[in-house]
């Protein structure tokens, strides 16, 4: 094997890329230490994997970029997916959720489960076309409206013209969406068309916070569709401590970054 100090430029990207996929992020500093090359050579090496959309690049390094290879999202997979992580996360959106705040909830099992730590007594009401709330409604006496539309078994949700049209009514004091992709240069993507147009009228027909809901290996990805860039977020909520620089990033954009 050769030593990391003679690997040609294109060997030693690949090696980075390598690194990134295993740590998803890292410092320049670090990558120097590691590769035995000056920062100035990592910063271009970055620079070039980033023009081939490989890495997003932070003030001090470089955050691992992948394409979404998936096929689109399927609400009852979801459901088997880090579940104890996305209850955390659902808990503390419930936690900002006040007394006659008039919410639209978007699409996905975290979203959906935020509605079952609200405190059962609090008066609010739903907006929603994710039919996954009818099951976490036991427990609460907030009024539910459902958005109308085409029933989506993939999605378990209601889509298309009606949807839009009663969305277009209502402005909510806050939104709740869940995230397929979450990416510095991306924002926040989905793989499904229908998603990202309900979800982007949500957004703007919300008055008050835009909180978004992802648990870590959402980080990175960027799937086909997109939905809002970041800095059209209020609150960040994640499950495990992300990048520095990639935290001082969004903090810059005004995004409040909560770890739970």
């Amino acid at each position: 094997m050769k030593n990391n100090s003679s690997l040609l430029p294109a060997e030693r990207q690949q090696r980075i890329l390598e690194i990134l996929g295993e740590e998803f992020t890292i410092r320049s500093s670090n990558l120097s230490e590691l590769l035995c090359v000056s920062e100035m050579t990592i910063r271009r090496d970055l620079d070039a994997l980033e023009q081939k959309g490989l890495v997003e690049r932070t003030h001090g390094g470089a955050v691992f970029r992948q394409e979404r290879v998936a096929g689109k999202f399927h609400y009852q997979n979801s459901i088997e997916v880090n579940p104890k992580e996305k209850q955390r996360i659902a808990q503390e959106a419930a936690s900002m959720i006040e007394s006659n705040d008039i919410i639209y909830i978007g699409e996905g099992t975290t979203a959906a489960m935020v509605v079952r730590f609200v405190e059962p007594a609090m008066p609010f009401t739903i907006f929603t076309n994710n039919l996954g709330v009818i099951a976490e409604m036991e427990n609460t006496t907030a009024e539910l409206v459902l958005l109308g539309g085409t029933y989506s078994v993939t999605t378990h949700s209601l889509a298309g013209p009606l949807t839009m049209e009663m969305i277009r009514q209502v402005n909510a004091t806050k939104v709740f969406l869940g995230a397929d992709g979450l990416s510095l240069s991306a924002g926040l993507t989905t793989p499904n068309l229908e998603i990202a147009v309900i979800e982007r009228s949500m957004i703007r027909h919300t008055r008050g916070q835009i909180i978004v809901m992802a648990d870590h290996p959402k980080f990175g990805l960027v799937a086909e569709m997109s939905v809002a860039p970041l800095k059209h977020l209020d609150v960040l909520i994640t499950n495990r401590k992300i990048p520095v620089d990639f935290q001082k990033d969004l903090e810059k954009m005004g995004v409040q970054v909560v770890i739970v």
